[in-house]
């Protein structure tokens, strides 16, 4: 099955996480992707196929050369919440002009916008109809490395043993919670998760999440002088004083701060910020910032308001850095399929950040898509077919190692 059948046919499955349920998968949707690809693995040859019947983890070995490292390669089966991937219906789009594109009468992918767009002039686009995501985050990775399996066994490309994992509500960070590392037996593993074709990521924030709840005083507004406090305006207080450095106003290596959810009353107010930095000493001075905001106003309010902060996760750098093979062989691969590879952070978290807090090296290859999480997605069909050749040559260059 050609790789673009193969999307088409993986985006047609909803997949959707939702953040307000706690267990893994989040949604049963995410079964559906999940037992099709435990089929499609065991249809190409591969007789190691395993579905964690609980959490709904997909996992497979192809067995190779014994005396090569043994590499894996791992893609998620959930989508982002932010859009709909209910009814995708993908416009495929052959020869493009290198215009803005008309996904409906009201929306458009603007090239003004997304300037990107021109680079895949005479390329195949792959788009939204304007009223859902695409699902390229992450089935353009799914459908790459299944290509890249069925084309290894069909012609019988040297390699050492492969692994591979798909994992459940990689966008709500709950990816790794149920990870089985005695059915993923890789020394090091990619995940193929990211965007531009030629991307390599190794470097991603340090990533910690802060709760804060402020308890006020309600009381007769008609005598409510020198008694009531509004734990309101306390956050309204705290948000004054706050650096202004926010998503919408940094990027490439900046970090920032972002209120994720405020609600409240009078009475009662709860704050949920995340905090975002590369560098430890930054990430640990973004936290104190926020405890020096706290400790101001509880001398003000007379300590209304508590904090907790807790780490998510940390920049993987400090791990691959000891393992900088994976990165020079990804440049390697590349130039090999004549693919232009380039260094970029993630400004985010992926896979192979929480694995890497469990000491396991994973960095991030893209997969040619662009605009995750919206409408406004789109992905190169012949990007994607690019980066399948860039994972065999990974697996080639290993199986000689």
């Amino acid at each position: 099955m050609a790789i673009l059948d193969k999307f088409l046919r993986y985006i047609s499955i909803p997949t959707n996480s939702d953040s307000e349920i706690r267990v893994t998968p989040s949604t049963d949707a995410q079964w559906n992707l999940a037992k099709l690809l435990e089929q499609e693995l065991k249809s190409i040859g591969i007789d190691d196929v395993y579905l964690d019947a609980e959490h709904c983890y997909v996992y497979a070995y192809l067995k190779g050369i014994e005396s090569a490292p043994k590499i894996g390669f791992i893609s998620h089966i959930d989508t982002s919440e932010e859009a709909t991937d209910i009814n995708i219906n993908p416009q495929i789009i052959e020869n493009y002009n290198g215009e803005s594109v008309n996904l409906n009468e009201e929306e458009i992918l603007d090239v003004n916008k997304y300037p990107d767009l021109k680079n895949h002039t005479g390329k195949t686009l792959i788009t939204t109809d304007g009223n859902t995501l695409l699902g390229a985050d992450d089935k353009a990775g799914i459908a790459e490395i299944m290509t890249m399996l069925e084309n290894i066994i069909k012609n019988n490309i040297e390699h050492g043993d492969i692994y591979i994992a798909f994992t459940p509500d990689e966008e709500l960070g709950e990816d790794t919670t149920y990870f089985d590392f005695s059915k993923f037996k890789a020394d090091f593993a990619y995940t193929v998760d990211g965007s531009d074709l030629g991307e390599i990521s190794y470097e991603n924030f340090n990533a910690a999440s802060v709760n804060i709840n402020i308890k006020g005083i309600i009381t007769h507004l008609g005598y409510a002088k020198g008694t009531l406090i509004n734990s309101q305006l306390i956050a309204n207080e705290i948000i004054n004083l706050i650096p202004n450095e926010f998503p919408e106003t940094t990027e490439g290596y900046e970090g920032y701060y972002h209120l994720f959810s405020i609600k409240g009353d009078v009475s009662n107010t709860k704050m949920e910020f995340i905090i975002r930095d590369f560098e430890r000493k930054g990430f640990e001075n973004r936290k104190q910032v926020f405890y020096n905001i706290v400790n101001k106003l509880n001398e003000k309010y007379n300590n209304c308001i508590t904090i907790k902060i807790s780490d998510s996760y940390y920049n993987m750098s400090e791990l691959i850095s000891q393992h900088m093979h994976l990165i020079e062989n990804a440049k390697q691969a590349m130039e090999n399929a004549n693919v232009t590879p380039f260094i970029h952070e993630i400004r985010g978290g992926t896979t192979g950040t929480r694995l890497a807090d469990k000491k396991f090296p994973c960095p991030n290859l893209g997969t040619g898509g662009h605009n995750f999480h919206g409408i406004y997605e789109y992905i190169c069909l012949e990007d994607m077919e690019k980066t399948v050749e860039v994972l065999q040559e990974i697996v080639k260059l290993y199986a000689k190692q």
